[in-house]
């Protein structure tokens, strides 16, 4: 049985890991000047750029991840398999979406900052969706 709101919450994540990749990659941390990034206990600044680059990837891999779960839960497994895996995944999104809107809440000009980066959005609406189908 396929469930619409897991796939479209799935398709969605998956949509927003490849942009969060590969703009990420070519837009933030390629340009990132090692002259203004400081050092820390772990190293100078390549490191932190390195860990930057980690960091970001992972993050990537993660929304990829959950959102072939949702993928997966929503079209090809059923019963209590699809349900367990749909509420990880939501569970996860819902995190994601948590840190996210926290995190521009305390740093930026919330909610007028999510004009300006689509993420936080994207993240919210794929954690609803997620719930929709699962519930």
């Amino acid at each position: 049985m396929n469930d619409v709101p897991l796939i479209a919450a799935g398709a969605l994540a998956s949509f927003a890991a490849a942009v969060h990749g590969a703009g990420g990659e070519l837009l933030v941390v390629r340009k990132l000047s090692r002259e203004v990034l400081p050092s820390t206990r772990f190293g100078g600044p390549a490191m932190t750029k390195a860990m930057i680059h980690v960091t970001w990837h992972i993050a990537t891999i993660a929304f990829l991840t959950a959102g072939v779960a949702l993928l997966l839960a929503g079209s090809v497994l059923d019963g209590d398999t699809a349900r367990a895996l749909g509420l990880v995944a939501a569970s996860a999104f819902t995190g994601f979406a948590v840190v996210a809107l926290g995190l521009a809440a305390a740093h930026t000009r919330f909610p007028r900052s999510m004009l300006s980066h689509p993420g936080p959005v994207a993240i919210a609406a794929t954690a609803a969706l997620a719930w929709w189908g699962v519930l």
